[in-house]
């Protein structure tokens, strides 16, 4: 049976943990706005699952009805479990973690202060959106999907659209360097990959 104590907490602190270093080293360049829609979209999600979708009770009732156990990363997944063991979809999903995440991460402890800091607030909003998708793992199904459709729309653009093309400026400020050519190379593929996931691996494939 899920439990969010169970089966989400734990990583949903690791991700506001994380998400709370990348505010550290954002100089001030995670804006209000940033905040204001990380915070507020997941709070709007869950008073929308008890006032229009009675906190999802009725597919929970059919579920223990019918003797079927919860499984929100198995079939019971956006996907239908469609996805979730499938060798392409897993390469997918660390490469986005990797490139998305891990690396950002690295960067603002190693690299100039003027990368880490504009690195920082695509890093927050992806952590907010990973503690959003794990915390509501037991909300209705029209909530769930509209949470990394919206939290990617928001990271696509706004911070990471400001990321790359302030990431090109300051390339062309210091062209010799190759950590800036660096930071500029990740944060347009960064942005092309928030892309392809909205318009096309989530609009195309995992909608319908």
């Amino acid at each position: 049976t899920y439990s969010f104590l169970n089966d989400a907490l734990v990583p949903c602190s690791i991700f506001t943990l994380l998400g709370f270093l990348a505010y550290q080293h954002s100089g001030n360049l995670v804006s209000n706005a940033d905040l204001i829609f990380s915070i507020g979209f997941l709070a709007f999600v869950f008073v929308a699952n008890a006032v229009s979708f009675d906190s999802n009770k009725a597919q929970f009732e059919l579920m223990e009805k019918d003797k079927i156990d919860f499984e929100p990363m198995g079939k019971h997944s956006l996907g239908r479990g469609q996805f979730i063991t499938k060798k392409s979809f897993l390469v997918y999903f660390v490469v986005s973690k990797i490139m998305g995440l891990m690396i950002p991460l690295i960067m603002i402890y190693t690299c100039p202060d003027d990368i880490a800091a504009m690195v920082s607030p695509s890093l927050f909003v992806l952590c907010a959106q990973a503690v959003a998708e794990q915390s509501t793992a037991a909300v209705h199904d029209v909530l769930r999907i509209a949470i990394p459709f919206a939290y990617t729309a928001y990271r696509l653009f706004g911070p990471l659209q400001s990321w790359a093309f302030e990431s090109y400026s300051l390339y062309l400020e210091k062209p010799g360097e190759s950590v800036y050519a660096s930071n500029c190379g990740l944060a347009w593929v960064n942005l092309i990959f928030a892309a392809y996931n909205l318009f096309v691996f989530l609009l195309l494939r995992t909608l319908p």
